[in-house]
């Protein structure tokens, strides 16, 4: 169960667990509350409380997630690999994620690897499905993983997953 967003308001932790509904989402994770935010829709950054909360929980969480959201977004992308709940098809110069697949929140972002390295075209229409990755550590699309980490290049997911 990773917390993510810590004492907000005090004695309020945020985070999932495990188990989870296949949707960005944060819910109190502390054990004396039982609240739950969803983050996103079918792609789309939202904020949306499900039931009520209480005024001064939901503001100061939603102060937070805004505050800090792309931190919120990378900690669910590592979910969204570790979970095998993004899925790779890559045909250069183009990546297609597919998100949440074979559920209902199922949605496909497409990534065109020229547009993040334009000065590289050559090498870039070159590239094979063994030079492109999902990286978890990185919550990134890692490309050239086979190299030494200095040479590799990334484009971060929780910018390229969510829209809005």
């Amino acid at each position: 169960m990773p917390v993510i967003i810590r004492n907000t308001p005090a004695g309020y932790d945020w985070g999932w667990y495990s188990r989870e509904d296949p949707r960005l989402h944060l819910q109190s994770t502390d054990r004396q509350h039982d609240y739950k935010v969803w983050l996103e829709e079918r792609g789309r950054r939202v904020f949306h409380p499900v039931g009520t909360i209480p005024r001064k929980v939901l503001k100061s969480l939603q102060q937070e997630v805004a505050a800090h959201r792309t931190l919120v977004e990378d900690r669910w992308v590592r979910f969204l690999i570790e979970k095998r709940w993004i899925e790779l098809r890559f045909a250069a110069p183009v990546a297609v994620l597919v998100v949440y697949p074979n559920t209902p929140n199922r949605f496909i972002r497409t990534i065109d690897i020229l547009e993040h390295f334009p000065g590289i075209p050559e090498k870039i229409m070159q590239l094979t499905a063994d030079d492109v990755r999902l990286s978890e550590e990185k919550a990134s699309l890692e490309i050239w993983p086979q190299l030494p980490d200095e040479d590799r290049m990334d484009i971060r997911l929780s910018t390229e997953i969510w829209e809005g």
